[in-house]
């Protein structure tokens, strides 16, 4: 197979990064070396010349945009779509495993992600639906404390109230939720 398209365009180093042996490789360069480009020569080199899984291949970036772009690039450099790729942002990686293994994570299937804003808006809902002084039982101290026993790894039925009425009122709404 020829492998032309995917190697000329490199720079020696970066060359030898992409058709370095099947082991780890770590690419030390500066902000605007082409890291990102080794990166996705490197995986369109595994696929078409190593024969790798599109399965076997992880991509992870801190943005949706780097990730949309990755996405864009690959496709380009290996002329077919990259959806069973497994590239995107540490939020939608995490997001696309629990929905594979909603169950082993004892999720409901069809569970959903509600970013800090929504969470807000969903207590102070329940706030004053439950007819609670907001001065009292604040939203953002209720969302806190969720997110702080979240944190720890703790459900509801979990959360001890060390014998202080106010979060014994929390744990004991937090279980009705």
């Amino acid at each position: 197979m020829d492998m032309s398209s995917l190697i000329d365009p490199l720079n020696d180093a970066q060359r030898k990064a992409v058709t370095a042996p099947l082991e780890n490789v770590l690419v030390l360069a500066g902000a605007g070396s082409g890291k990102t480009r080794v990166l996705l020569h490197r995986i369109a080199w595994l696929l078409k010349s190593e024969n790798y899984s599109p399965f076997n291949i992880l991509a992870v970036t801190f943005t949706n945009k780097a990730a949309n772009e990755m996405r864009g690039r690959l496709e380009s450099l290996l002329g077919f779509s990259t959806q069973n790729l497994w590239v995107g942002t540490f939020h939608g990686i995490a997001h696309r495993l629990l929905r594979i293994h909603w169950q082993e994570a004892n999720l409901s299937e069809n569970f959903q992600i509600m970013d800090s804003d929504d969470q807000y808006r969903s207590i102070r809902r329940i706030v004053i639906v439950m007819g609670l002084d907001e001065k009292k039982w604040s939203p953002k101290q209720i969302q806190w404390f969720i997110n702080g026993k979240k944190d720890e790894g703790l459900r509801p039925d979990q959360i001890k109230d060390n014998g202080d009425l106010h979060q014994r009122t929390l744990i004991k709404n937090l279980s009705t939720i």
